[in-house]
């Protein structure tokens, strides 16, 4: 399907994206910006790793997060059109694809015999935050090869990508939604959905801007993380599409997480939740950042189905 690019909206979004990258300051919704901590962050990860590599947790747990599962959802969405009640989405969230060793066939093996209309990726596409990115190039390019969507793929950036990598992924075949809003149709109906760049780091009052652009009609909103559900919400968006939290990624016995990185919206770490009438969904990411492991959490594919009933 073919997505109309509005060339103006996007050099003023990569201007203002470029310039919050190089200075290096978190730019949160709430509080102005932050200096960030990620170095320090990292450097705990690099001790917690030593710890789990002399143990055999790590072992375990680089297994785990090679263990990708199917998670298929039902999505009460009493409001969307008739046209499409039961259309299927494909929800991929933070591959990182350089952070696993052979991901990208993994992944690709658990796309076979999967059918679905649309595929959405809600950002995170390497490990670090910083540095350079062609090494999830060509894996990046292999999973988009074996995604066979009759609406396309939608995507938006996360904290951890940097708005260089657009022109690559758009070559590639992604439709990358920086603060922007497509239209799906079928027949008379249509379904809105809007992307929002990383409201994690790089918040910026365009987000907002973007979802008061659409009034009406049965709408999505795709960001990285779930910190912006109460402005979807106000909105009239009725499903809100994020990850960023790896479902905790090292969790305690139950799923408890250690970390969420969230600032806003914490309840809404992982899975299927609501609020005020929006319908959201969490994903806890199909790789894993910092150390190749998972404890006490999976690595997930979605794929989500919209059902009126």
């Amino acid at each position: 399907m073919n997505f109309p690019l509005d060339k103006e909206k996007r050099l003023i979004w990569s201007t203002a994206r470029s310039c919050l990258e190089n200075n290096k300051f978190k730019h949160k919704r709430f509080g102005g910006k932050q200096k960030s901590h990620w170095t320090l962050f990292e450097r705990f990860v690099l001790v917690g790793s030593y710890f789990l590599r002399i143990g055999p947790f790590y072992r375990i747990g680089n297994d785990n997060a090679k263990n990708i599962i199917v998670n298929r959802i039902d999505v009460p969405t009493p409001h969307c059109p008739h046209a499409f009640d039961g259309y299927k989405i494909l929800h991929l969230s933070d591959l990182h694809l350089d952070c696993v060793k052979g991901l990208e066939d993994i992944i690709c093996d658990r796309l076979q015999n999967l059918s679905y209309d649309l595929c959405v990726i809600t950002g995170d596409y390497r490990e670090k935050t910083h540095g350079g990115y062609k090494q999830i190039l060509a894996p990046l390019q292999k999973v988009i090869n074996s995604i066979q969507a009759r609406d396309g793929i939608l995507a938006v950036l996360g904290n951890h990508d940097t708005y260089l990598m657009v022109p690559d992924f758009e070559k590639m075949g992604i439709r990358m939604l920086m603060n922007e809003t497509v239209q799906i149709q079928r027949g008379d109906a249509r379904l809105s959905i809007t992307g929002l760049d990383d409201p994690s780091n790089y918040y910026t009052d365009a987000a907002l801007h973007a979802l008061e652009e659409e009034k009406d009609g049965c709408k999505i909103v795709l960001a990285h993380s779930p910190e912006l559900y109460d402005m979807a919400s106000v909105n009239g968006y009725k499903l809100y599409l994020c990850g960023h939290t790896h479902g905790g990624q090292i969790c305690l016995p139950g799923g408890i997480p250690v970390v969420t990185h969230l600032k806003t919206g914490k309840k809404f770490f992982r899975g299927l939740w609501q609020y005020n009438g929006m319908v959201g969904y969490t994903s806890q990411g199909v790789g894993a950042s910092g150390i190749p492991v998972r404890l006490n959490t999976k690595s997930e594919i979605t794929l989500l189905t919209l059902s009126r009933r």
